[in-house]
């Protein structure tokens, strides 16, 4: 009888479980139906958004970002619609909006024609056209100051400088400009991040964007995995204002911690990021955009729907080891183990305009 007994809860115990795994695989596929929906729904808006003349003409290299971002999605109708309306706009911004005036313009041209290229336009002609464009300005009009008197960029200078010299790096440009991305990283060590309740919130936003967008470009925007253990700082800063974004619920903010995270190797086994997710898909808007409290313009809510796509998504990423700048590389594992020592970050890669840039490579590798 005992044994009886001890074998009909067996059986009872493997049911349920069965029955477990079952209702499981069947709340797993109603959540991935539930993404999929979401991100057709901003994909839909964030082409309306594009196509608006007015809209385009003032983020035309935003919107190819976009394009050339989502163009890599697995989703046959988003990476089929992706190629169709970034090359038409690609078309239009070569035709239109390609200028080399100033040297903000070259920078955003490198930005604009990398996207072109991941959509697969032949941009060879334009490309010759930016590095002879380079060439014509100085280190100081690309940064905004000149780094011979002493000057040094604010928190919002800093984070255009991380995103423009990301994209001018991905298409070799930094030897025609004379400054690199890894020398904009001289002056990450300065920046001193406080908490948000030690400070005002535009700072606080400031510090998220500078914070967040480090993961993306040292991640090549989602094209490798970066180890968490390279940006131990900013690891811990998101960790520490996870809650905060939750029960803020910007959108932009808590998508852009979310994909941060997603960076590292993470996903929804991380409560946080679970949680934030149900978050994300329950504010989205009937016309499928994202949007902050009280947005001001278009960019805020093309941008933040733009955000949480990229944290909705799976990622399938090569490894940390694919990042392909080791004088990055070398500076990150420098600072990372000089905060494990208790140390402070020491000087990185100086911006010198009084020496090459092969020389000032060769004389930071021989110094690792």
């Amino acid at each position: 009888m005992l044994c009886r007994l001890r074998y009909l809860c067996l059986a009872w115990s493997l049911l349920i479980s069965c029955l477990a795994a079952e209702v499981g695989a069947l709340e797993e596929g109603a959540r991935r139906e539930q993404v999929r929906e979401a991100m057709w729904l901003g994909m839909d808006y964030m082409i309306r958004s594009a196509l608006d003349p007015g809209n385009f003409e003032e983020y035309a290299s935003d919107y190819l970002f976009f394009f050339a971002d989502v163009v890599r999605l697995p989703d046959p109708w988003i990476q089929g619609e992706a190629r169709r309306v970034g090359r038409e706009l690609g078309d239009k911004y070569l035709s239109e909006y390609f200028t080399l005036d100033s040297a903000d313009e070259v920078v955003d041209a490198a930005s604009a024609l990398y996207s072109l290229e991941q959509l697969g336009m032949d941009v060879q002609l334009p490309m010759i056209m930016l590095r002879e464009a380079a060439g014509l300005f100085g280190e100081a009009d690309y940064l905004g100051f000149d780094p011979s008197f002493g000057e040094a960029p604010n928190l919002d200078e800093f984070i255009d400088l991380v995103i423009g010299f990301h994209f001018s790096d991905r298409i070799d440009l930094g030897r025609d400009l004379g400054v690199t991305y890894a020398e904009v990283l001289h002056y990450l060590p300065s920046v001193v991040y406080s908490s948000f309740e030690d400070d005002d919130s535009d700072r606080f936003i400031d510090q998220n964007n500078l914070v967040t967008h480090l993961f993306y470009t040292l991640s090549g925007y989602a094209s490798w995995n970066i180890d968490a253990a390279l940006l131990p700082r900013e690891t811990a800063y998101i960790r520490r204002h996870m809650d905060l974004a939750l029960s803020w619920v910007d959108p932009e903010t808590l998508a852009e911690y979310i994909d941060s995270l997603k960076l590292t190797g993470e996903d929804e086994s991380n409560s946080d990021i679970a949680h934030g997710v149900d978050l994300l898909l329950a504010i989205q808007k009937a016309d499928g955009r994202w949007e902050p409290l009280c947005p001001e313009d278009e960019y805020d809510r093309y941008h933040a729907t733009w955000c949480v796509m990229d944290a909705l998504r799976d990622y399938v990423l090569d490894g940390p080891d694919a990042m392909p700048d080791p004088r990055t590389e070398a500076l990150l594992r420098r600072w990372a183990a000089q905060l494990a020592l208790g140390r402070p970050m020491s000087d990185g890669l100086r911006i010198a305009p009084d020496r090459s840039i092969d020389q000032a490579w060769a004389e930071a590798i021989a110094a690792y």
